[in-house]
């Protein structure tokens, strides 16, 4: 059996998602009898943009690694808690600050990132079987460009090396890569790939691809191959579930920059392949919320948990922001079901220790199995 994840960008068009403030209580009792270890035949975990502002760089709450610690320590805490123990943890992007090709800034912050996630004393997140599957976002792929009417951020051609040299270790083992398109082209095509896992089939995109003939094109990706990658997994016998990710989403509340999404020459291929082949999800994160909808009803959702420590950039009002990550889980009666968790953000410092005494709740807990239409999602 096989699932499929797919990451992907955005639409020129937006769905605009209400955020309204509601209990969710009836929506988790509704749900809550079917998670339990015996009726989920797996789960994981995913989450992006944990990585801090550029004038917070000498907080007491970070370190070389660019992250946002206090909610690094708390998540990967937590997801090691869980029953039953994900299987994933897709972390979608951002990790780090990056954004510049000075002084091997990239390749450093990366290392630190490291260190941070296989130190026992921080989370025992290395050690606790659940496997962590990072991918790149656009502070990992691009840099800050100066440009005589301002700043702009353009493809960093060297970014797909320095990635594969320092996160080899987060790139799942027998996944099948983007082929190079020419005899000697750089092994930027590696960082687009797909795997399979059990009944699933997920197809991992980098959203900002480094393209020689467009060296200043950002949002790109392998659209053709990404869209025939998921077409040949759905025929495969045993492949129930398609989900693709990747760090910038297909559509969010409102597209103010161009960056906000992924090229729509992407989008205009791969969604249209998510829905035929009827793929539950694209998860994606970017945009630093969280954030579901499903532009098509009964078909393919878009979520967004992009909520994972950067500063919030959501249309949320401070006290109904949250950050946090979420989870799927793959029933054996066939089902897919998604919860988000979340804990209140600090109204002054972003980056101010989480106290136990903020808890981590369940902030939408839905059915996204194909040919469902969840209820519009509410925050509490």
């Amino acid at each position: 059996m096989v699932c499929c994840f797919l990451m992907h960008a955005c639409t020129g068009n937006s769905s605009r998602q209400q955020h309204t403030s509601a209990n969710t209580d009836a929506i988790t009792a509704q749900l809550a009898d079917s998670i339990d270890a015996d009726s989920v035949l797996y789960s994981f975990v995913f989450m992006g943009c944990n990585r801090i502002d550029w004038k917070d760089t000498l907080n007491k709450h970070t370190n070389a690694s660019t992250a946002n610690l206090s909610q690094l320590s708390r998540t990967f805490n937590e997801v090691c808690n869980l029953n039953p123990k994900p299987k994933f943890f897709f972390f979608l992007g951002d990790l780090v600050l990056g954004l510049s090709t000075q002084n091997n800034y990239l390749n450093n912050q990366l290392k630190a990132w490291k260190a941070v996630y296989y130190d026992t004393t921080f989370s025992p997140i290395a050690q606790s079987g659940i496997n962590m599957v990072a991918i790149p976002g656009n502070h990992e792929m691009l840099y800050m460009d100066k440009t005589p009417t301002g700043k702009r951020e353009v493809p960093f051609a060297q970014a797909a090396a320095i990635w594969l040299k320092e996160m080899q270790a987060f790139m799942p083992p027998g996944k099948v890569n983007y082929p190079p398109p020419s005899k000697g082209a750089v092994n930027y095509n590696q960082l687009t790939y797909s795997f399979d896992y059990e009944n699933t089939h997920f197809v991992l995109v980098n959203t900002d691809t480094y393209v020689p003939e467009q060296p200043q094109q950002i949002g790109l990706a392998p659209a053709k191959w990404i869209a025939a990658d998921i077409q040949a997994a759905k025929k495969q016998l045993g492949t129930k579930h398609v989900f693709v990710l990747g760090h910038k989403p297909s559509y969010v509340d409102e597209v103010k920059e161009a960056d906000d999404i992924m090229d729509t020459t992407v989008t205009n291929v791969v969604w249209p392949a998510m829905q035929q082949c009827q793929a539950e999800a694209m998860l994606s994160a970017h945009s630093h919320q969280y954030y579901r909808t499903q532009p098509t009803p009964n078909q393919t959702y878009q979520v967004i948990a992009g909520n994972g420590g950067s500063k919030y950039t959501g249309g949320l009002p401070k006290d109904l922001q949250f950050y946090g990550y979420s989870i799927v889980y793959v029933m054996k009666n066939g089902k897919v079901l998604l919860r988000s968790m979340g804990r209140s953000v600090a109204k002054k410092d972003y980056l101010k220790t989480v106290p136990p005494s903020v808890p981590t709740t369940t902030r939408d807990f839905v059915d996204i199995s194909w040919g469902t239409t969840a209820p519009t999602w509410v925050v509490k």
